[in-house]
């Protein structure tokens, strides 16, 4: 079906419609949606339950990395291995040597400064994301070999095709 193609609002000097050369077409609504279908090899039926099982072995279960443990002490120390910490320990020590101490301790306190503050922003993060995890649903309404399948929220694949009605909470995919 071509819809929107011309527009036909100029005559000919036999009476025919011609043209409009100046008239854009209307832009097609189903357009985007078509090339998201065919970036990710899926249709309006969804994904055969084999295509999204060799999927999620390939993308792997749609969840949040968690880090477990107390991991603390080792993410702390990590500050002080950035390539800027290093250098700027690198000042300091020579800083200490050519005989400026207060420089020397002036650039240790920076660098104590900024490894605390990056330190606080990553636990923040995490906290965040923690935090975020506790809002997804647990399972999701997808089309599966064209039929309607509620399955785990962690199963979803790239390609599988959300059923979504209002008031429903939205389960989000990676990749």
């Amino acid at each position: 079906m071509l819809r929107g193609m011309l527009s036909l609002s100029t005559t000919s000097p036999h009476g025919k419609a011609r043209p409009d050369p100046t008239a854009r077409a209307p832009a097609d609504p189903l357009e985007p949606l078509a090339r998201q279908f065919r970036d990710l090899r899926s249709s309006r039926d969804g994904l055969s339950a084999r295509e999204a099982a060799r999927r999620l072995e390939v993308y792997g279960p749609n969840e949040l990395a968690r880090r477990g443990g107390r991991r603390w002490p080792g993410e702390l120390a990590r500050q002080f291995t950035h390539p800027l910490a290093l250098l700027l320990m690198l000042a300091a020590v020579l800083a200490w040597v050519s005989g400026t101490p207060e420089l020397g301790i002036a650039i240790a306190a920076v660098i104590l400064l900024n490894a605390g503050f990056a330190f606080a922003q990553e636990m923040q993060a995490e906290q965040a994301v923690e935090a975020l995890a506790a809002f997804l649903p647990e399972r999701a309404l997808v089309l599966r070999d064209g039929d309607r399948c509620e399955i785990e929220a962690r199963l979803l694949v790239p390609g599988d095709v959300l059923l979504i009605e209002e008031g429903n909470a939205s389960a989000r995919t990676r990749g």
